[in-house]
Parts: structure tokens; C-alpha cells; sequence
């Protein structure tokens, strides 16, 4: 057992027991573990939102090109447009010659 005097105060100080020493150690052990496990979620959220972004930039762009057939839908370039390549029609104008 140490022994110093600070002030006019007396500290002692005696060794740990075993018991507290092993918890210690034990805790310090389930932290580490704890802050690994921690860390490793931290990975999978941040690819995940990752994917995330990517994947909403994605329907973002989608959005876009969709919002834009909406916006034509009714112009009559976008029926004839939907005519030809759809449904195979031609312009009542247009002359259509098929190679035998």
C-alpha cells in the first residue's frame, strides 16, 4: 500500500482486486468489440446509401425523359412520331415503295 499526503489530506493507495482488474479488462475488451461492430454497420449504411443515391439520380434522369413525353404527348409531331413507329403508319402524303 502507497501512501502520500496532498494538503492536509492522507491518500492511500492499495492494488485492485483480481475480480475488478478482470471486469476492467473484460470491458475494455467489449468496447473494442462494441466499436468494431459499430464501425462495420457504419460501412454497410455508407455503400448502401451509396446505392441509394446512385439509384435515385437514376429515376431522377427517368423522371426527366418521361416528364417530357408527357409534356409532348398531345403535339402532332409526337402522334405521327407514335404512328410510324408503332403502329406502322405513314403520312397520307408519303409514297411508300417496297423492294420485291
Amino acid at each position: 500500500m502507497k501512501e502520500f499526503k496532498t494538503g492536509k489530506y492522507k491518500v492511500r493507495l492499495r492494488s485492485a482486486p483480481a475480480s475488478l482488474k478482470v471486469a476492467l479488462i473484460v470491458l475494455i475488451l467489449f468496447s473494442v468489440a462494441a466499436l468494431v461492430a459499430l464501425q462495420w454497420v457504419h460501412s454497410g449504411i455508407q455503400a448502401e446509401t451509396q446505392r441509394k443515391t446512385e439509384q435515385a439520380a437514376a429515376m431522377e434522369g427517368e423522371n426527366a425523359d418521361l416528364q417530357e413525353k408527357i409534356d409532348n404527348i398531345g403535339s402532332v409531331q409526337s402522334i405521327r412520331q407514335i404512328a410510324q413507329d408503332e403502329l406502322g403508319l405513314a403520312d397520307p402524303d408519303t409514297v411508300l415503295i417496297h423492294p420485291e
